[in-house]
């Protein structure tokens, strides 16, 4: 005999795991998922199988630059788009926005565009948006370390010896590793 509760877990009630193929498994989640909300339609499969390299090969250029907008406003007009990114015309504000939807990382409502929700993209993680300005996360932390060791060499260090020096040292290496990544990705900036 096989309970609700044993379903979710594919065992039987003496817990020995039951045999279910993956697409029955998917199926029976499915169907659990829509009996708790019966009100919210799920979601189209073609949206759950958009794999990473279709967002990947889409998401560049301008269409990366507005999303990057929407990921600091959540919810944006196309004119508003338009000025905010002094794009030419709000038709190519429309066809970056337009472009996310079919990517279904955005919903227009009513002429209103949402973020629906968020890609998981490692560049993403590594760059924020500041008004009009895309830069790397990493020149905040070159510009900690450098006023770091600044302050280290005004009011810390004293005289030589084999411990300032190997501080000094460090401080050099850490900067100059940090400064260099930061140009790196400046130089390969996405947009």
């Amino acid at each position: 005999m096989i309970s609700l509760f044993s379903i979710i877990f594919f065992t039987d009630i003496d817990n020995n795991f039951i045999d279910i193929p993956l697409r029955v498994q998917k199926n029976i989640k499915k169907k659990l998922a829509f009996h708790k909300n019966p009100d919210k339609k799920l979601e189209d499969e073609n949206v759950r199988d958009l794999n990473r390299d279709e967002i990947v090969k889409n998401l560049n250029g301008r269409t990366l630059m507005v999303y990057f907008v929407l990921l600091n406003k959540k919810f944006i007009g196309v004119r508003e788009l338009q000025r905010h990114l002094e794009l030419s015309s709000p038709s190519v504000a429309k066809y970056h926005l337009e472009k996310l939807v079919n990517l279904h990382l955005v919903e227009n409502r009513n002429g209103i565009y949402h973020l629906e929700r968020k890609a998981d993209l490692p560049i993403l993680t590594s760059w924020v948006l500041i008004g009009k300005q895309l830069i790397p996360r990493v020149i905040f932390a070159a510009i900690f370390f450098t006023f770091l060791f600044i302050g280290y060499l005004f009011f810390v260090y004293t005289y030589w010896n084999k411990d300032s020096l190997f501080v000094i040292l460090f401080g050099i290496t850490i900067m100059v590793y940090v400064w260099l990544d930061a140009i790196l990705q400046f130089k390969h900036k996405p947009i």
